[in-house]
């Protein structure tokens, strides 16, 4: 790993400082990982990321025939497991 020195407005530092803090970070590792997500990118902006994925192809909702499933048929199955998840009991006997 190389070690780098960069200089930073007070305001930008302490800002950084806080928000490193909040995600348990040490300063030096939360701008190494920011760093690295950019660079992963390819030098990307958000909205440039963002806008590549909406470009891209949909996700076949329809069955052969063009049908797209109903409201049930979507979210019967994750009400299904939600009803299971609270019937169990939530103690147990000693």
């Amino acid at each position: 790993m190389k070690n780098v020195t960069i200089s930073l407005n007070e305001k930008v530092a302490a800002q950084v400082r806080v928000k490193a803090a909040v995600q348990g970070k040490s300063v030096s590792k939360f701008i190494s990982d920011m760093l690295e997500r950019e660079v992963g990118r390819g030098g990307k902006t958000q909205l440039e990321t963002i806008e590549e994925f909406l470009e891209g192809a949909l996700w076949p909702l329809s069955d052969e025939n063009g049908r797209l499933p109903s409201r049930g048929e979507i979210y019967g199955e994750r009400a299904d497991e939600l009803l299971r998840r609270y019937e169990r009991p939530h103690s147990r006997d000693r």
